[in-house]
């Protein structure tokens, strides 16, 4: 068992702080995986990469366009509807020939912009693919995780601390935001245990 420190003396960061990194369960092999944001928290920059099974992935390779045209013929009037579902790239308007008269017009086209990911981003799970986080486990009911290791760490130290004093005026810091089956006394020792094991992953 970890031994208790008395003061909480860690970083004045944000959970925003700790999301350049998040180390994931590889969609292709189900071993490790790590997806990197750069210097700061970017979808757009963000990269899937598997030392295990060499997967890789880009998150601008996610982003898909729905394309569609809803208009009546300037000829004859007749509706003209055509959709595009999953276009890589936004189309500012293309020529469509009327099915009634034949007149042709470009017409100009709507874009509604999706993500596709490998489920909804919820707790346990990255906020940009969608991939169950390789660090997570169930404390009495309660699903404890963390981004990478770094974030994993330094919910240990606020959670071994005897003494938590509030860090900043400014912001809620990280710690200060955890779940209250994370902070309460009672639970330290079930925690500790869980981010030992976490840990050993």
């Amino acid at each position: 068992m970890e031994q208790l420190i008395e003061r909480y003396s860690g970083p004045v960061t944000a959970r925003y702080s700790y999301m350049n990194e998040f180390i994931v369960c590889c969609p292709r092999c189900q071993h490790e995986a790590v997806i990197s944001t750069g210097s700061s928290f970017s979808c757009e920059n963000a990269k899937l990469n598997c030392s295990h099974c060499n997967h890789s992935e880009k998150a601008v390779n996610l982003t898909f366009y729905k394309v569609s045209v809803r208009a009546h013929c300037d000829t004859c009037g007749k509706g003209i509807n055509r959709v595009i579902p999953h276009s890589k790239e936004k189309v500012d308007g293309f020529a469509i020939s009327c099915a009634a008269c034949g007149a042709t017009r470009i017409y100009r086209a709507r874009n509604e912009e999706h993500s596709r990911t490998y489920s909804k981003a919820d707790q346990g799970q990255d906020p940009i693919f969608g991939l169950p986080l390789w660090l997570q486990s169930d404390v009495k009911g309660n699903l404890l995780w963390a981004y990478n290791r770094l974030h994993l760490r330094e919910i240990k130290n606020y959670v071994r601390a005897k003494l938590r004093e509030r860090q900043t005026t400014t912001h809620t810091t990280m710690v200060e935001r955890l779940p209250a089956f994370i902070t309460e006394a009672k639970s330290r020792a079930a925690v500790l245990k869980a981010i030992e094991k976490m840990e050993r992953l």
